[in-house]
């Protein structure tokens, strides 16, 4: 490893109270990490699978990350047979966090599969976020400016006062977006498979829509000036050395906010889209 890369291991194995309790509270990690470059801004990677992620922009410098592993309650004597009947169970909770920092891009890695983590990191308001979840948590992040990933399988993703692009995704949540201002330069995405899609966007965005629901409806307070109805994409598969032949047509509707620009697309299934202009 470089010697400018700068690695930091917190592995809490550990934490025992007085005397055998019923339960244990949950452990806290912080950890503080220096950027290569405070001057640049910063990418920050994180995924978990069980447990939610909180991001907050500030007027900092440093990555500030606290883990939290939430311990499940345990029963004070093991009712089964063999060598640990009438003995007391004692579970070690640890977040096993582990941030590692490269040329301003900060990875977080947690055992979120072995026990629930949630991590609430502070980092520059400059910085751009690779967010991924997968059960028992939410996405919630705010002040941030850069490019935004997000996607969460069974919760949320919530992204308020942000500035720059955003594409994100929820399968069984719903998708709440406010920008304060846009890239008008990159492409956008915002979808839900069981949920709602609400994005707030600057009355002056220019951009051009693309919008698609199937059990919803869709919504907006902005003037949209239809280009067709009915968008049909036709995906051909050839029949190359005997295979099967399928041909798959897909509908959707196409507008333009203030003249167009960017294209920014809209999906759902069981849910309804909210487009909105920010007051």
């Amino acid at each position: 490893m470089r010697n400018t890369t700068h690695i930091i291991l917190i592995t809490l194995l550990v934490l025992l109270a007085s005397g055998f309790a019923l339960a244990q509270e949950n452990t806290v990690d912080r950890v503080t990490v220096e950027l290569t470059d405070p001057s640049k801004p910063a990418t920050l990677k994180v995924g978990l699978v069980n447990g939610g992620i909180t991001v907050t922009g500030y007027e900092g410098k440093e990555i500030i990350v606290e883990a939290t592993s939430k311990m499940q309650k345990i029963d004070k004597r093991d009712k089964g047979s063999g060598k640990s009947s009438g003995m007391t169970r004692i579970a070690v909770n640890s977040s096993s966090l582990t941030v590692e920092e490269y040329q301003n891009e900060i990875e977080i890695g947690t055992d979120s599969w072995v026990n629930p983590v949630d991590l609430t990191i502070k980092v520059p308001k400059l910085t751009s976020l690779e967010l991924s979840c997968v059960n028992s948590g939410d996405i919630h992040v705010e002040n941030i400016t850069g490019v935004i990933e997000a996607s969460n399988i069974n919760g949320t993703v919530t992204l308020l006062n942000v500035t720059g692009s955003a594409v994100a995704s929820a399968h069984n949540g719903n998708v709440t977006v406010t920008f304060i201002a846009v890239d008008p330069e990159k492409d956008m995405a915002f979808s839900s498979f069981n949920g709602d899609v609400d994005v707030t966007f600057p009355a002056s965005i220019k951009t051009k829509v693309k919008l698609k629901t199937v059990q919803g409806d869709i919504f907006t307070d902005f003037e949209i000036k239809q280009i067709e109805s009915l968008e049909r994409v036709v995906t051909e598969n050839r029949r190359d050395a005997g295979g099967k032949y399928q041909v798959k047509i897909e509908g959707a509707y196409w507008g333009t906010i203030n003249g167009g620009g960017q294209e920014i697309q809209f999906s759902n299934y069981n849910g309804d889209i909210y487009i909105r202009a920010k007051k």
